[in-house]
């Protein structure tokens, strides 16, 4: 970590389920991640490290390892009111345009012989539009000792708050503190400060939801719509994924997967659009012939809907892919209507408050905060992730491949890689950006724009339609 930096911090569960019939515990604990944001003007200043002895036992402070108990009556805590900057702009209008710009461009390239200079897949072709990376110091994150506390319980959640205040004071000086999470601790964190609003208020502490989470929602809201449509026949059919995995594509198991046969699936759609229009458009233009053709057919009505939800989603990542905060806010203002629709009530109350959060921000942090809200681990375009996602990347990594399976039951174990674990998975991280550093290459391409990712992705496509 470095000082003079801009920081924020995430908050999620770290979890061990054992699978064998045999296991005895499981744990279910806290981690807390750092994230801070250099750029070739401002490196930051060095902290000298803390030197020990070999015979010295080192003891986190009780101010960091003891959470203190509380008491919370969400019945009882007042909503503080809040003037919100209008958000309103042409600029998801113009973002939905580029995703037709990639769908038309798409099925222009189904039938070429496809190379790197022609982007087919959603990444490559909104990667192929992006400019030069000039800024390219990658973000600086680490994790904090772990807690074998719950992440939802309040008395974590306010002591999560705590360090990350005590952090944030320490590196950063005159920052309002930022913590990202998913949606049951952003709910009781956001109890929290309406409870206390003099300590940790909306004007002391910026809780926002994490990106990764909130896009999980919205697939999973969108696979409530599909669901009995026949999509996942039709992708097990086309040979795009076995019946287990496009069952669990309805749900976003997992959220890459679950994003690609979305794309697929948007392609798809419009070139059915399109060849419907040759049939039937009967000289009027495109849109004249979609807006009468909703009037006229539910079944076409149905999967127009699910096509225009698919691109406002698809959106929604891309804000996040090219920085984009002020379109992030309206594409999350677009959707958070659809939570209300498919009866999704913990997202539909909590994405509006998180709506009303990023729309009262200050202009001062708001400035600040527009340029640090995602991470980018690399320099390769089109690649930035939310910061929920880069605290996930930390977990897996300081579990490990065997996760800590045969620590839970013996807790002298478990208490050691509570605390050594996320500096074993410094010290590696370290170790790996040393060896990236050796062999670092100037090409900036995302890694779709390659060949093979474009040529798997027609094979898909065109076997579906």
């Amino acid at each position: 970590m470095r000082q003079g930096l801009f920081v924020v911090g995430a908050v999620d569960y770290i979890d061990h389920d054992p699978s064998s019939t045999t296991s005895r515990s499981s744990f279910h604990g806290t981690g807390i991640s750092i994230t801070q944001f250099p750029t070739a003007n401002n490196l930051g200043v060095e902290i000298e490290p803390v030197t020990t002895v070999a015979s010295q036992q080192i003891v986190l402070p009780p101010s960091y390892s003891i959470v203190p108990a509380v008491a919370l009556n969400q019945s009882k805590a007042e909503v503080p009111p809040k003037t919100c900057s209008d958000v309103s702009s042409n600029l998801l209008e113009d973002a939905t345009k580029k995703e037709m710009l990639w769908l038309k461009s798409s099925m222009e390239l189904l039938s070429y012989l496809f190379n790197d200079y022609k982007p087919l897949t959603w990444a490559s072709y909104h990667a192929h539009l992006q400019p030069p990376v000039t800024d390219p110091p990658s973000t600086i994150s680490a994790m904090l000792p772990l807690f074998p506390d719950k992440a939802d319980s309040p008395a974590m959640i306010k002591h999560a708050m705590d360090i990350l205040k005590d952090v944030t004071s320490f590196l950063h000086p005159g920052q309002m503190p930022v913590m990202a999470c998913d949606c049951p601790i952003f709910a009781k964190a956001k109890f929290i400060q309406w409870t206390w609003p003099a300590t940790y208020g909306e004007s002391e502490l910026l809780v926002m939801f994490g990106g990764l989470h909130l896009e999980m929602g919205m697939w999973n809201m969108l696979g409530d719509y599909l669901a009995s449509s026949g999509w996942t026949t039709a992708l097990t059919d086309a040979g795009i994924a076995t019946a287990g995995t496009a069952d669990s594509f309805l749900k976003s198991s997992h959220l890459t997967r679950t994003r690609h046969a979305h794309q697929i699936t948007c392609v798809a759609l419009y070139k059915l659009q399109c060849q419907a229009f040759e049939l039937l458009g009967d000289g009027v233009c495109f849109e004249q012939w979609k807006k009468e053709m909703i009037t006229r057919s539910p079944t076409f009505q149905y999967w127009n809907t699910i096509l225009s939800l698919e691109e406002l989603v698809l959106v929604f990542v891309r804000t996040h892919r090219e920085k984009k905060f002020s379109l992030y806010v309206e594409a999350v203002e677009s959707i958070v209507g659809y939570f209300f629709a498919f009866d999704h009530y913990n997202y539909a109350r909590w994405v509006s408050v998180h709506i009303s959060d990023m729309s009262s921000l200050s202009a001062s942090f708001r400035q600040e905060f527009q340029n640090n809200w995602v991470v980018s681990k690399t320099q390769h375009r089109f690649s930035s992730i939310p910061i929920d996602q880069a605290h996930e990347q930390h977990n897996a990594v300081v579990k490990g491949k065997g996760g800590i399976i045969g620590l839970t039951e013996n807790p002298a174990a478990l208490q050691r890689w509570l605390i050594c674990g996320p500096e074993l998975a410094r010290c590696i991280s370290e170790f790996e950006s040393e060896i990236e550093h050796a062999s670092y290459s100037s090409s900036q391409l995302h890694h779709e724009e390659g060949l093979t990712a474009q040529t798997s992705s027609s094979r898909s496509t065109l076997w579906w339609m």
